[in-house]
């Protein structure tokens, strides 16, 4: 096996949708994937384009968007490293709906949408399914949120969903992407968003420094969010 394609296996298994599969498998699917290194700001797709297949990242962190009006987009999606994106345009055969770009810089695999259809890899097909599936809930889950939930209620919970990485009661987590992205990402301007950290703050559930935040008093936090 040639060391590019040992590099592109163990690549496949730290991916969370691919991790566990055996390995002529994960060996079949590096054969047709493609290294892609992006530069912070390069442009990985546009809505309408073609999908070329599934992007696994590797490292860095990729923003996701749609287009709401002339110049104006929504973060859908932060991708980081063991993440996907592209996965509905790849499994459906259809351009894509969304843009998706890289905020720092980043390496990812490009998987061609042939490798991921194969009788020999029923497993393979289920995971796909189920990754979509919970795509469509993640969605839903954000519509009710933007529907019934309000911005000090969003910020606080997507503070608790970082800090469920870490049990500890003093939780200090480093926002994924700049502030502006992040409350785009939670459908809301970035004043607001920096005015409901500043709030949350004045109850001493958090410490903000930047990028910087660390959960003092995560039930005060759940307290806010309730």
């Amino acid at each position: 096996m040639a060391k590019r394609e040992r590099e592109i296996i163990l690549a496949l298994r730290r991916a969370a949708l691919l991790r566990g599969l055996p390995t002529p498998i994960l060996a079949r699917i590096a054969k047709s994937a493609t290294i892609i290194n992006a530069l912070r700001g390069d442009h990985l797709y546009g809505a309408g384009d073609a999908s070329r297949g599934l992007y696994v990242v590797i490292s860095g962190r990729i923003i996701v968007s749609v287009s709401i009006s002339a110049g104006v987009s929504k973060v859908t999606e932060i991708v980081g490293a063991g993440g996907n994106l592209g996965l509905a345009a790849a499994v459906l055969g259809v351009p894509h709906a969304e843009t998706a770009g890289a905020v720092t810089d980043s390496q990812l695999l490009l998987i061609a949408r042939e490798a991921l259809f194969t009788a020999e890899a029923p497993e393979l097909a289920l995971r796909l399914l189920s990754a979509l599936g919970r795509r469509v809930c993640e969605l839903v889950a954000d519509i009710k949120a933007y529907s019934l939930h309000s911005g000090r209620e969003r910020v606080a919970d997507y503070l608790l969903q970082l800090a469920a990485l870490n049990g500890a009661s003093v939780t200090a987590l480093t926002l994924p992407a700049k502030k502006s992205i992040i409350a785009s990402r939670l459908n809301l301007t970035p004043e607001y968003f920096s005015r409901m950290l500043h709030e949350l703050t004045s109850t001493s559930a958090i410490v903000v420094n930047g990028r910087q935040i660390t959960i003092i008093d995560p039930h005060g936090l759940r307290k806010a969010y309730a």
